[in-house]
């Protein structure tokens, strides 16, 4: 079955130079059905109550009749807090959740849809690719460059992109290049959809994360996962990443992954470490993994 219309849940905080580069990609989209897209800002509001940079830029892009766009307030208690709040305000059958540093070209949510088509009830990524030369393209003020953000990076004017150890061993999962031991890594929040009914069944992203970054994505795809939801990468759905700076990172994802490792103790979570941290790799998962299950008893 087809979805009849598409939420975007865009979470957002204090980043309206991304954000207004992938609301100008949603503007651009070429889809069969309705689209929507509810930018979840996530910042405290201004004590004087003037708009913030973030619902500046919404304004700036509602102006355009082709993307029917609306700002909530977020909770302020971090990206998981930030998708269920915008996930229960949508009016879609289908929820695409997206990062507001993610640039898709124009027939990506088309390919959503598509994907969904083919396999109603399934959860759905499309393979995101990281641009380290992120800051150049945001620094950029030629108009062409920000009405077609995605085209002038596919075209490598701002350098090259990188695909990460996790989005690799989700590629090659799907491909049968790699055993299929955890399916439900497909679950990026950064590019993935899947039915509203699904979502809400499946109690939503686990709040409790906080705002430290990380994980709370995947630990939504193992939940999906152990009711019985398919796992699908949909290649004619991509995104690029805008790289950017978090000095923290490493020690916000290690307090994240714990939380995951708790809550699913398995050796396909506990391993994690050899593919999510600095020098992660698919092969060194795949590794870290069989030592793993050889030495839990039988």
């Amino acid at each position: 079955m087809t979805p009849e219309r598409v939420s975007v849940v865009v979470p957002t905080r204090d980043k309206a130079g991304s954000l207004r580069l992938t609301l100008a990609c949603l503007a651009d989209q070429s889809c069969p059905v309705p689209v929507d897209v509810v930018v979840v800002n996530d910042a405290a509001p201004p004590r004087d109550g003037t708009p913030d940079a973030t619902e500046r830029v919404v304004a700036e892009a509602a102006g355009r009749p082709s993307l029917p766009v609306r700002a909530v307030r977020g909770p302020g208690r971090g990206r998981a807090a930030a998708r269920n709040a915008g996930a229960a305000v949508a009016v879609g059958d289908l929820l695409l959740f997206l990062d507001d540093d993610i640039l898709l070209p124009p027939t990506a949510v088309a390919a959503h849809v598509a994907a969904h088509h083919r396999d109603a009830d399934a959860c759905v990524h499309g393979p995101v690719r990281d641009l380290p030369g992120a800051r150049r393209l945001l620094a950029s003020t030629e108009p062409g460059v920000r009405r077609a953000p995605y085209e002038a990076v596919a075209a490598g004017r701002f350098g090259r992109t990188v695909v990460t150890a996790l989005e690799r061993l989700v590629a090659a999962m799907a491909e049968g290049r790699a055993p299929a031991v955890a399916p439900w890594l497909v679950c990026i929040g950064a590019n993935t959809s899947m039915p509203r009914a699904l979502w809400r069944r499946s109690g939503g992203y686990d709040e409790g994360f906080g705002t430290t970054w990380g994980c709370e994505d995947l630990e939504l795809g193992r939940r999906l996962w152990s009711l019985g939801t398919r796992m699908r990468l949909a290649p004619d759905a991509p995104g690029v990443h805008l790289t950017h700076e978090r000095p923290d990172r490493w020690e916000q994802h290690a307090r994240t992954l714990a939380r995951f490792t708790d809550k699913h103790p398995e050796p396909a979570v506990r391993a994690l470490a050899a593919l999510l941290g600095p020098s992660g790799t698919p092969d060194r998962y795949l590794e870290a993994l069989r030592t793993l299950e050889g030495s839990t008893p039988s």
